[in-house]
């Protein structure tokens, strides 16, 4: 064979050889670059620990499930007879729509939510989040304090949210839907509150003196009372 053939032989295979590797070298480098870019960004989490153990979630049939230390407690004979003497005698201002969910039922034998001395507020608007409320809801759960929450529509998942805590015994609670603004201001007035809109609630202002107080509140299926009246024994 001719050197020259023999030279252009060799330069075909190094050519062949240089294209093959660069293109190799190509290929490598931009999965290199593509996993960069899809790659979650280097950072500290602050108090994350690798080895910390999987949270455990409750699942939905747990989680309304009430412990065994927050079963409510029966109303006596003698407490059932002073609230239905107490929705006779109409010793407070009501509304009538009752609770929006048989869970904030406490007793089971009438289907009554009933809670003592506990904060009533009462939105302008729809509680559309969670997040409205979390500022009092803390308060409320460190003070042990029952909450009525009156407002024209409240979201599924607040609804639920505060369902679960009743159930669970973690705050004393019960939700009233009242769609007539009417109905709303005057129950507001009678107990001493302050209609609070949307703004406000997402803002955190929820100063106590915007929230009413009553003696006890009765909900039933139909009706809800706001007891700001003594009354006697007939």
């Amino acid at each position: 064979m001719d050197p020259w053939s023999i030279g252009l032989a060799v330069l075909v295979v190094v050519g062949l050889a240089a294209v093959v590797f660069g293109a190799l070298y190509d290929r490598a480098r931009n999965r290199r670059r593509a996993a960069e870019m899809l790659a979650p960004p280097d950072r500290v989490i602050p108090h994350f620990r690798a080895d910390a153990p999987t949270p455990h979630y409750l699942s939905e049939l747990q989680a309304r499930r009430p412990a065994e230390e927050a079963r409510p407690a029966v109303l006596d004979d003698a407490t059932r007879a002073e609230v239905e003497r107490q929705l006779a005698a109409d010793s407070g201002p009501d509304v009538g729509s009752g609770w929006a969910s048989a869970d904030f039922v406490t007793d089971a034998a009438t289907g009554w939510a009933v809670l003592e001395d506990p904060v009533v507020l009462v939105c302008a608007d729809e509680v559309a989040s969670l997040r409205e409320l979390l500022g009092l809801l803390e308060r409320l759960l460190l003070s042990r304090t029952p909450l009525v929450l009156v407002a024209p529509r409240v979201s599924r998942e607040v609804l639920a949210t505060l369902e679960v805590n009743r159930i669970r015994g973690l705050l004393a609670v019960v939700v009233v839907l009242v769609g007539d603004p009417a109905a709303r201001d005057a129950l507001a007035s009678g107990c001493g509150a302050t209609a609070v809109d949307r703004a406000d609630r997402q803002a955190g202002y929820l100063p106590p003196e915007a929230l009413g107080r009553c003696r006890r509140w009765v909900s039933t299926d139909r009706r809800s009372l706001a007891v700001t009246r003594e009354t006697s024994a007939a």
